[in-house]
């Protein structure tokens, strides 16, 4: 049973009865404050009586960091996220934040706080060396924190979101690791007989994630039109289940043209295929993908990231992540005059801004090149 009163204008004071203590005889009751309507308030109390029938109510003057961070995992980051979201903000929450903030009543969480946790993190925040972390590994530990303390107002735990108080930690810019032209004919050339040779060449002319690249689909390449439809990419598989979900945003999923020559090997790699899925018979799984292994399931990333740096080093390229390929298809197609639009498209990027930050480093380029069309226009050659 609950009480709702008025406290004053936009405050109202939530009053749960839960009985008489059997020890003392003595009236049980939990009072919390909510802010809003009379309607906000009747729905906070409908949520705190649910909890205290069902055992899971904590109460909210008591909870500290850790104790909202741990029912911020269960009730929200589980239900909602991917698995590999999940699993990344459970590492932060447990090994970064609760360390450092989890023994903070939450409604005493000051920005204070966050400043001088955020610092001993930067400055012996490394796991492995106990030395300094990356600004980039800071700023995301900062952005869960936001985002966790978003839902605690939400939720009602507390009024503002300390974390806005505080500015998430400067990254250097950085230039993405791409391959010259020169390089990337090597490159091509070598993966002619590899073993991962085809999906190595999607990945450099497409530009698709390796997520992507994992979850494609026969069903996905439309022969006639010359182009796959990405529309899905493979969920992490920590606990052994094979998932799929869906592309990173709306915008990723995207129609991407194919060159002739690469969909003429995708062709023979489908017939090949055929053949091994006769020889695996029972064995074979039916995921529909382009590039599986022999039983037909996804092949894992570890073995193609392994194969990829291993083939780097034989034909005597820079190493640079698997992802590199995707960033060296679109600083070639810019550096080759493309619009930037149409490379944002074909990333999947949610606009050509985004594209021309990551890749700011082309633009120079490109804008000699336009000034030297656009004097070979106006001006007559002598």
């Amino acid at each position: 049973m609950s009480r709702i009163h008025r406290r004053s204008r936009g405050t109202w004071e939530v009053v749960l009865e839960q009985g008489h203590d059997p020890r003392t005889g003595k009236r049980v009751r939990r009072t919390f404050t909510v802010r809003g309507t009379k309607k906000d308030a009747e729905r906070e109390a409908a949520v705190q009586v649910s909890a205290l029938t069902s055992g899971t109510y904590v109460d909210p003057s008591k909870e500290t960091v850790g104790e909202f961070l741990e029912r911020w995992l269960r009730d929200y980051v589980e239900p909602s996220l991917a698995l590999r979201t999940q699993l990344r903000y459970r590492d932060v929450v447990r090994n970064d934040l609760t360390p450092n903030l989890g023994s903070i009543p939450i409604q005493r969480l000051r920005p204070t706080h966050i400043l001088a946790a955020e610092q001993a993190l930067r400055a012996t925040g490394n796991r492995k060396t106990g030395g300094p972390l990356a600004p980039a590994t800071v700023t995301k530990i900062h952005n869960v924190l936001h985002r966790a303390l978003s839902h605690a107002v939400a939720w009602q735990s507390i009024p503002l979101n300390p974390a806005d108080a505080v500015d998430r930690p400067s990254i250097p810019a950085s230039t993405p690791r791409v391959l010259s032209p020169d390089q990337a004919r090597t490159l091509l050339a070598a993966l002619g007989d590899h073993r991962f040779g085809l999906p190595l060449r999607t990945a450099l002319l497409c530009g698709l994630r390796l997520s992507e690249l994992l979850a494609l689909r026969w069903a996905d390449i439309d022969w006639n039109g010359g182009r796959m439809l990405v529309l899905q990419s493979l969920d992490s598989r920590h606990d052994g289940a094979i998932r799929f979900k869906a592309t990173k945003t709306h915008r990723s999923a995207r129609p991407v043209s194919v060159p002739p020559r690469l969909l003429e090997a995708l062709r023979e790699h489908r017939a090949d295929q055929v053949r091994c899925r006769l020889v695996a018979g029972q064995l074979w799984h039916d995921f529909d993908l382009v590039f599986a292994n022999a039983t037909g399931q996804p092949i894992t990333s570890g073995w193609i990231r392994k194969s990829f740096y291993r083939l780097l080093d034989d034909i005597g390229l820079p190493r640079l992540p698997l992802h590199g390929l995707r960033h060296t298809m679109a600083t070639l197609m810019l550096a080759a005059g493309e619009h930037p639009k149409v490379v944002s498209e074909r990333l999947g990027h949610s606009n050509p801004s985004f594209t021309l930050t990551v890749y700011g480093h082309v633009v120079p380029g490109m804008h000699a090149g336009a000034s030297r069309r656009l004097e070979e226009t106006l001006l007559p050659k002598a």
